[in-house]
């Protein structure tokens, strides 16, 4: 038992590796260390780089990170109906899947490589912060600058891993100090939320008082980053003050303390890194330029105020690399012409958008971060000779052949329907009002895969149908294709562009953690909390005008061909290369219209039917911009979680894990209740939004003499409901 422990709290980093992050970060074989290393200043900034390798946990694995920040919301799921549905075998229990992934979030060794999670990492950081104050070798003690820089980097770090773990299991065991051997006695008590704020709070606010604006080695923290991270954890400290005294457990779990100026501390960290960050002119011009690798890997903009390093060189990288790569694409090899490249993606289907997270971009002719952030099209890259193509049928072909346009040329059935480097596939995401007709839809010369479709000759209605008239989506077994983030794709996968590596799962692109549009939108919500809407509203609208399309920026050509907002476009907007004539902000400004019960602009946000005061709306508001904005980044699940609405958005919007009934249009398709019969297919509970302690970590935990804990006081560890 005592072996096994150390994989969980201790884990220091004796006989393991330092792994290289980029620049600055030296990569070496550590095997055989003694304390004494750490005593040497070479030694000590060795072990300082190495805490950097913790930056990857939410993108390395999705085992260890991805899967517990990023599905299950209101606008993301996990493409696996099990796993989306809440399952008991997947969320129920103490050994079901997320306590798997718990139990490696806390800490667990892999393989050769080193101890992963957050505890291993936080006694590396104690290990580290006692080094510096206690040893102090060679620049840590001639060099107070110096010193202090590396020290707040640390308490920075330390503050992170208390965030990422307390946001998924509340209150957590708070180590100050270093474990340097195993005594067996492995008894850590749970230190309330409210403790673990504080002390995330005066670690933030040192590494924000010490540290530079700006970093020579990329991906370390910075004045700006510590800022950013102060004013959230000042924000959620304020999200939850009012539920000190809730009787819903989940929402009393959240309490982190009752501050009187969190809002105006949130307001004034975030003004100042704004401020120094340049303001509005502080945000990528182009949406698309954060994610497009061709830029952000060469040359990412300071937007980003922090990243993950990755490298293109996988060595450097354990066991995974960025992980998060693969995630967001799905299928999209089925019969497509289309084959597995390098610019595409390794097809993974693991994460996709909810029906409401795509419908949550309401203005998708205006708003280009509809467009920018999912791959609409697919193109053919295989040959027609061995083409995975789908065939014509005759009922298709003949429709074809009738309607085609004048200078398409004929088919005939039998023959392959997508053809070398012509369109493979595109998508729709359309409501049943807006559903298109069936025979249209399935007698294309490329996949066309729409959410809603109607039969011309019986009028019935379709969700979601494959080529060849199975059903797709929701419980039916069949998640992909779907319309995919694009924002991950790295081209660069396995370390060089060559096709060869289309099968490597080794992403090296850096992982965005923290950028400045979060920081006007964490700012706006304070503002708004306080009931200064005028504020709010501007700092969204900073947002705004970089989302709005600019004059001559082109529109993905499905979205004018099939989007049934496209009929508002000029004549000249319709025709190829569809750009937009002007910029369209006045299309997508914010008022306080869009948050003010009974106006037109707040029911088309379809508000959750409890939210109806304007306070709530605002909060509501905030979350289906920031959705729009950070969609599928890493963000929405911690920040619905600790606003205190993760289960209320998640159970109305989310169709997979609610449990109620008739929130959903019906379809002809209902595929044994498990297709569109307009009820949710899940079982989420308001307890899901804390995670369960796993029993692999539980049973080894002791009292403080070291006798292990028995079966009631693990129960009394537990989180309410597992």
């Amino acid at each position: 038992m005592k072996g096994i422990m150390k994989k969980y709290i201790i884990g220091l980093l004796i006989g393991s590796m330092f792994v290289s992050c980029k620049d600055f970060l030296d990569e070496r074989q550590v095997s055989n260390l003694t304390q004494d290393f750490y005593n040497d200043e070479g030694g000590l900034e060795a072990l300082i780089n190495g805490l950097y390798v913790y930056a990857r946990n939410k993108h390395e694995w999705d085992g260890s990170g991805a899967r517990l920040i990023e599905a299950e919301t209101d606008t993301y799921q996990t493409a696996s109906a099990p796993i989306a549905r809440y399952s008991s075998a997947e969320y129920g229990t103490d050994v079901s899947r997320i306590a798997g992934n718990i139990n490696n979030f806390l800490g667990e060794v892999n393989s050769n490589f080193a101890a992963m999670g957050a505890y291993p990492h936080i006694n590396n950081c104690n290990l580290a912060l006692e080094q510096i104050d206690q040893v102090a070798p060679g620049k840590f003690g001639s060099d107070e600058t110096f010193r202090n820089n590396r020290k707040a980097e640390v308490r920075f770090l330390r503050a992170w891993a208390y965030y990422l773990i307390s946001n998924q299991l509340g209150d957590v065991p708070l180590l100050l100090s270093a474990r340097r051997e195993d005594n067996g006695i492995y008894h850590y008590p749970k230190a309330s939320l409210e403790d673990i704020y504080k002390q995330i709070i005066t670690d933030v606010r040192f590494a924000y008082e010490q540290l530079p604006p700006l970093q020579s080695d990329r991906g370390r923290i910075t004045k700006l980053a510590a800022g950013h991270f102060l004013a959230k954890v000042y924000l959620n400290r304020a999200q939850a003050a009012g539920f000190q005294l809730s009787s819903e457990t989940s929402l009393n779990m959240l309490y982190k303390g009752n501050v009187s100026t969190d809002l105006d501390s949130c307001i004034y960290f975030a003004s100042e890194v704004i401020n120094l960050a340049g303001g509005e002119g502080g945000l990528a011009p182009d949406y698309w330029t954060l994610f497009d690798p061709a830029v952000a890997e060469k040359n990412p903009h300071p937007e980003i105020l922090w990243s993950a390093q990755f490298d293109v060189n996988p060595t450097t990288h354990t066991r995974f690399g960025n992980r998060s790569v693969n995630y967001h694409t799905g299928n999209y090899t089925n019969q497509s012409g289309v084959q597995r490249s390098m610019l595409y993606g390794r097809p993974f289907g693991t994460f996709k958008p909810t029906d409401w997270g795509y419908d949550n971009f309401k203005d998708r002719m205006y708003d280009s971060r509809y467009s920018k952030t999912f791959r609409h099209e697919y193109i053919s890259n295989m040959p027609n000779s061995t083409s995975s193509s789908y065939n014509w049928n005759s009922a298709a072909a003949n429709w074809w052949n009738t309607n085609k346009p004048a200078d398409a040329p004929t088919v005939v059935a039998g023959e392959k329907r997508i053809k070398e480097n012509q369109r493979a596939i595109i998508y729709v995401e359309n409501t049943k009002e807006t559903a298109l007709d069936s025979a249209m839809v399935h007698s294309q010369p490329y996949q066309f895969i729409v959410r809603w479709v109607r039969s011309a000759v019986t009028g019935k209605y379709y969700y979601r149908l494959f080529i060849d008239g199975s059903n797709l989506g929701l419980a039916t077994g069949a998640p992909a294709p779907y319309l995919s983030s694009k924002k991950h794709v790295d081209p660069l996968r396995g370390g060089s562009s060559d096709e060869s590596n289309f099968n490597s799962e080794q992403g090296t692109r850096d992982a965005i953690l923290m950028r400045l549009a979060e920081t006007f939108l964490i700012r706006a919500e304070a503002y708004g909390r306080k009931g200064d809407y005028g504020l709010a509203v501007a700092d969204i609208n900073v947002i705004r005008r970089r989302a709005a399309f600019k004059a001559g920026e082109p529109r993905p050509q499905p979205l004018v061909e099939w989007e049934s907002q496209a009929q508002e476009l000029t004549e000249i907007e319709r025709q190829a290369p569809y750009q937009s004539v002007s910029t369209t902000f006045d299309k997508i400004m914010v008022s306080e219209s869009h948050f003010t019960p009974g106006t037109p602009e707040a029911q088309r946000e379809h508000y959750v039917p409890t939210v109806t005061s304007k306070a709530d709306m605002f909060i509501h508001f905030i979350y289906n911009e920031k959705a729009r904005e950070f969609l599928s980044e890493g963000l929405a699940w911690e920040d619905l979680h600790n606003a205190g609405i993760l289960y209320e958005r998640t159970v109305h919007y989310n169709q997979m894990a609610s449990d109620r009934t008739g929130l959903w249009p019906v379809a002809s398709n209902t595929a044994n209740g498990n297709g569109q019969d307009g009820n949710g297919k899940g079982q989420m509970q308001k307890h899901h939004t804390f995670r369960p302690w796993p029993d692999a970590f539980l049973v080894r935990l002791t009292d403080e003499n070291g006798m292990p804990l028995d079966e009631a006081a693990r129960k009394a560890y537990q989180n309410p409901g597992y």
